[in-house]
């Protein structure tokens, strides 16, 4: 059985026996926290979210692709439905505020960079609507580099740096008498560590300990303070400056907790002083992982003052667990937090090349394969290994580690690349050193919740808004809107009536929607002039764009690309890409200007929106198939048409359908429907064409695992509607244009070869999906006109909430 995903794994409470103080009134209280804490964590999930981006450096006009995965708890998130992301500049300008449908757990979009792009970063901010009513600090926040051609870039050299020693005892406070050990971070500004050496001194100038970092900048000492003492600590940083820092102020007398994880369990030691008050001889441990209780002990130091344990954490999910220690009345008075690393978290598929070619555009093969019963969703990216990456964070150390604490950790992957007792103690100084707080104890034991301003988004984005300026009379002659919709895409237009509600809200839950539509309405009902009064505000759940975020300056000057020596491999390579793509027309625009549509494009084109643009599959042209004519209907048309697709009944009765295990989405016209004889009792006549698409599809909004059948019907005479003289109209956005990765097929006679090809993203699936019956896949891409060595990252997460994390290099 999976560790992670024992039965019943969060509702085992183990209880500390020795030293157990009894009591009814504590038996009680231990309750009390126990349904506090355990209702609050299924009240107020806390959703974690990561995205894969194909790299991490860009130059203008290129696209960001990149792929999201969200958690609540252990789990792919199930909560909400659309994800905020928003890509601003280094003035904190929002450049794009894009919405995206989430089916298990994960969606995918993309971002242009703006060819007038000035400064040296975008800024990617990645939330749900019901992350917003909590600390905003744990929300996704990434900084990608931005290569500016030679004549913007910036001459000299950097400004300097400034170093900072930090100071975080054990537990949270320094108590005299108690030997304590003090955990300590240098770093500069810009969050990289330091190296510092140095002592710490009392206000008699004695030396008491040493400063002496074990890694990345942090390290440790065991200090025995006395009451009413001052400790200053005198050190020099990695250029030899000399700084004074003093520890946290002294407390006279108290209580605290301190742990040391181990394999299968985490030691821990509770100890007071001697002069402690009453309520610090009777004490509670709690301890929780995900927002559970999965520890609670009560404690007597009435006849000692330390006693020690151990919290068995073998069955525990790996991640944060928060170790809180109360006194008697059930206040904290200290904390401390450990990793749990089980090895359950992670899964390991295997990724390499099945074909491999370093030629002028020559063809390559990418074999996929997870050997294991879950169900996997993955990405990979494909790049030019020498344009560099930033491997320091990754899914794996995003989801188990940073998303769960406050403050930035330096290269926090390190901490997952082996699991030698050496790196165990090199991450609990992370713990040490890093805040982690998602209780406010007080609060929780107050019965008080935090304040909900953002309902969580538990459906998709539908065609929707509310009628203002309207007397509930006229609001109930009207009864209905009345709507003709126009996207970018859809030149004929789309008939939309949906009933209007007391109070002048409506909600087509049917019309799911991206990019923009061009609105045009009216009230139904004879001579009605509402619409010469009234407004209407569309898609009143869709997050309105904030402006502009709040960016540290320290960021944006460490993203600043200097005009360097040290830089100069990267920068020439940089400048042949940037040369390449604003002197030449790009490959995607060379292939939609020479290449001439064939029908069955022209049918996309003209009858298919967002995600069912998507070419991953079939389009058949009906109008124009005399075989199409001679079928009874749309399902014994598809019989042996696509390969796996199993139909069956097709003829009479309900038709059903199996592709690799599953039954495929059907769709009429873009709308998801339950029944196939809904489509089965459509007249061949009717019909246009009918697109049969791959497994998994992610516009059925559950991922599809069967795929999908989208059948469209004919438009009237294929005559563009009238938009209505006088008629009131809106342009209103819903879920943002999710285009297709452009690969091109240098096998091909219609592709263009005369353009230099320098891509630097050569390959990028966000939409890898294997199954028990379908778990090693095959992809073909071409190499560019310059590359000779590549960068491969497979990143994802299967359906237990397991994550993984694989990145090579092949030259």
């Amino acid at each position: 059985m999976n560790l992670r995903f024992g039965k019943n794994l969060f509702r085992m409470l183990s209880v500390f026996m020795a030293g157990l103080a009894a009591g009814s009134t504590q038996f009680a209280s231990a309750q009390r926290i126990d349904t506090l804490i355990n209702n609050y964590g299924a009240k107020y999930p806390q959703e974690r979210i990561h995205l894969h981006f194909d790299r991490h450096n860009y130059a203008p006009k290129d696209d960001i692709w990149f792929k999201a995965y969200l958690v609540s708890g252990i789990m792919p998130d199930q909560l909400s439905k659309t994800l905020y992301v928003d890509f601003s500049d280094e003035t904190g300008k929002i450049l794009a505020h894009d919405a995206y449908p989430i089916a298990n757990g994960a969606t995918r979009g993309q971002f242009s960079v703006p060819d007038s792009i000035r400064g040296n970063l975008i800024h990617v901010r990645a939330y749900t609507k019901w992350m917003l009513n909590f600390d905003t600090s744990f929300l996704f926040n990434q900084d990608l580099t931005v290569i500016q051609p030679a004549s913007k870039r910036i001459k000299g050299e950097p400004p300097a740096t400034v170093a900072k020693l930090y100071f975080f005892p054990e537990g949270g406070d320094l108590i005299a008498g108690l030997n304590t050990r003090v955990a300590f971070m240098a770093e500069n500004q810009y969050g990289q560590p330091v190296k510092v050496a140095g002592v710490v001194k009392d206000g008699d100038g004695k030396e008491v300990a040493t400063i002496k970092p074990e890694h990345d900048g942090m390290g440790s000492f065991h200090i025995l303070a006395n009451a009413d003492a001052t400790y200053t600590a005198t050190w020099t940083d990695d250029k030899g400056e000399s700084h004074t820092t003093s520890l946290p102020k002294v407390k006279p007398s108290g209580a605290s907790i301190v742990a040391k994880p181990t394999l299968g369990s985490t030691l821990f030691a509770v100890q007071r002083t001697e002069n402690a008050p009453e309520n610090f001889k009777t004490l509670h441990i709690v301890a929780t992982t995900y927002q559970q209780l999965v520890y609670m002990a009560n404690v007597s130091l009435k006849d000692k003052s330390m006693v020690s344990g151990a919290i068995p954490t073998a069955a525990f999910p790996s991640g944060i667990l928060q170790i809180t220690l109360f006194d008697q009345a059930w206040k904290p008075v200290s904390e401390r937090i450990v990793f749990v690393n089980n090895g359950e978290a992670e899964f390991h598929p295997e990724v390499g090349f099945s074909k491999l070619s370093f030629d002028k555009r020559g063809q390559n093969e990418i074999v996929v394969n997870v050997p294991d019963s879950v169900p996997a969703n993955l990405s990979v990216s494909v790049t030019d290994a020498t344009v560099g990456a930033d491997s320091s964070s990754n899914l794996i150390s995003r989801m188990l580690l940073t998303s769960q604490i406050k403050g930035r950790v330096f290269h926090p992957f390190y901490y997952f690349s082996d699991t030698t007792d050496a790196i165990r103690q090199q991450l609990d100084l992370v713990m040490l050193t890093h805040g982690w707080r998602r209780y406010n104890w007080d609060r929780l034991m107050q019965h008080e919740d935090p304040k909900i301003t953002y309902p969580a988004d538990t459906n998709y984005l539908t065609f929707s808004g509310k009628v203002y300026g309207a007397s509930p009379a006229q609001i109930a002659a009207s009864g209905t809107l009345v709507a003709i919709t126009k996207s970018k895409q859809d030149t004929a237009g789309r008939f939309i009536m949906v009933p209007l509600e007391r109070d002048g809200s409506f909600n087509d839950h049917n019309t799911i929607f991206f990019d923009s539509l061009q609105v045009y309405y009216k009230f139904a009902g004879k001579k009605n002039t509402m619409e010469r009064t009234a407004t209407i505000n569309f898609m009143p759940d869709r997050l309105k764009s904030p402006g502009e975020v709040k960016m540290d300056i320290n960021d944006i000057i460490k993203a600043r690309v200097y005009d360097t020596t040290g830089l100069a491999a990267s920068r020439r390579l940089y400048d042949q890409y940037w040369a390449a793509t604003h002197m030449e027309t790009n490959l995607e625009d060379v292939k939609v200007t020479t290449k001439a549509k064939s029908p069955e494009e022209k049918l996309n084109d003209k009858y298919t929106s967002g995600l069912f643009k998507s070419d991953n599959g079939y389009t058949f042209d009906v109008m124009n198939d005399i075989a199409a004519q001679g079928s009874f209907n749309i399902f014994s048309y598809l019989q042996g048409r696509v390969a796996g697709l199993q139909i069956s009944n097709a003829q009479s009765g309900t038709p059903s359908m199996t592709w690799r295990g599953s039954s495929p989405s059907l769709f009429l016209d873009e709308m998801p429907i339950s029944d196939a004889s809904q489509l089965s009792n459509i007249s061949m006549n009717d019909i246009a064409m009918v697109k049969v698409f791959r497994p998994p599809f992610m516009g059925g909004f559950g991922g599809s695992p069967g795929g999908a059948i989208a059948v469209y019907t004919r438009k009237g005479g294929d005559v563009q509607r009238e938009k209505g003289e006088g008629m009131p109209h809106k342009t209103i956005a819903g879920y943002s244009l999710i285009k297709e990765f452009y690969v091109p097929d240098y096998l091909s006679l219609t592709q263009d070869r005369s353009k230099t090809d320098v891509r630097s993203t050569l390959y990028w699936n966000p939409l890898i999906m294997t199954t028990p019956q379908d778990h090693e896949l095959r992809f073909k891409f071409f190499n560019n006109d310059i590359t000779k060595s590549y960068r491969i990252i497979l990143e994802g997460m299967n359906s237990e909430g397991q994550f993984t994390h694989i990145e090579k290099v092949i030259q």
